[in-house]
């Protein structure tokens, strides 16, 4: 905190928040596709895919020294120089985290509507 200061908490708010919005999006928009295709790791892997790139420049721009980056284009140029696959770097870590973790959570969120009966199942009609 004495040599960077509170501003450098805030470091990768705008790509975090970013990555959260897109998470969600991807998540959400897939739902009922998986589910009726009985293949919910398959919103995992569209949620990872959509959300790496801005999971590598949150973390490019959280780890950077004072002064590396100018800006979050400027760290998106320097990334896009390695090649398209430097955006979807540590994808495999980054889908066996989140594969499990969105299929628990649309398990848990399937029941929390039943319970409330917002959704009926063939027994219930």
């Amino acid at each position: 905190m004495k040599t960077e200061g509170v501003p450098k908490w805030f470091t990768g708010v705008t790509m975090t928040s970013s990555r959260a919005m897109l998470m969600t999006v991807a998540q959400v928009a897939v739902y009922d596709q998986a589910k009726q295709m009985l293949l919910t790791t398959r919103q995992g892997t569209v949620a990872t895919t959509i959300t790496q790139p801005t999971d590598v420049m949150k973390t490019r721009l959280m780890n950077a020294k004072p002064g590396e980056f100018k800006s979050i284009f400027h760290c998106i140029l320097v990334t896009a120089k390695s090649g398209p696959l430097a955006f979807f770097k540590g994808y495999i870590p980054a889908w066996v985290r989140l594969a499990p973790h969105t299929i628990l959570t649309f398990i848990f969120y399937e029941q929390i509507r039943r319970i409330n009966g917002m959704i009926y199942t063939d027994n219930e009609k």
